[in-house]
Order: C-alpha cells, then structure tokens, then sequence
C-alpha cells in the first residue's frame, strides 16, 4: 500500500503541496485518502519502516538521510524516542 501511495506522491503535484504541511502521521493518512487510498496512520509509519529494515545498508541510509532532518528534529527524537520495553 506505501507503494501506491508513493506512487501517487511522485505524480501528483497538489498531494506534493498537501504533504509540505503534513507533521504526523495522520496528516500522512489524510494525503493518502486523497489519493483514494485509505491507510491508517499507524499502518503507513509500519510500512515506510518495513521498507527501511527491506533494504540494504546503503539505500536505508539514503532514505533516512533523505528525511532532512535538521538536528534539532534529530535531538527532538532522540529525547522523546519511546521504545515498547518503556510503555
């Protein structure tokens, strides 16, 4: 399903626009629906996840890096970061 939402991404310049004000994953979930897609938020942050662990070193790196991250989003997370051992 992240596929075809990326897909729709790449050749819609309106869900482009739509995506440059989404901060959560609902608002993720939101774009897709209007691609016509219905994907829950946690389902879509599962399977751009899913496709980082289905890739080798090097495109896993890439797409992270391809997140643009500024470093304090990269402090933000690493201080707010919640693991399932800590629920």
């Amino acid at each position: 399903m992240v596929e075809a939402f990326l897909a729709a991404v790449r050749s819609n310049e309106d869900l482009q626009r739509q995506l440059r004000g989404a901060t959560t994953a609902a608002d993720l979930a939101a774009v897709a629906a209007e691609a016509g897609l219905t994907i829950e938020p946690a389902a879509l942050v599962k399977a751009f996840a899913q496709l980082l662990l289905e890739s080798d070193d090097a495109m896993a790196v890439r797409n992270f890096d391809n997140l643009g991250w500024d470093m304090g989003e990269l402090l933000w997370a690493a201080k707010t970061w919640e693991r399932p051992d800590q629920a």
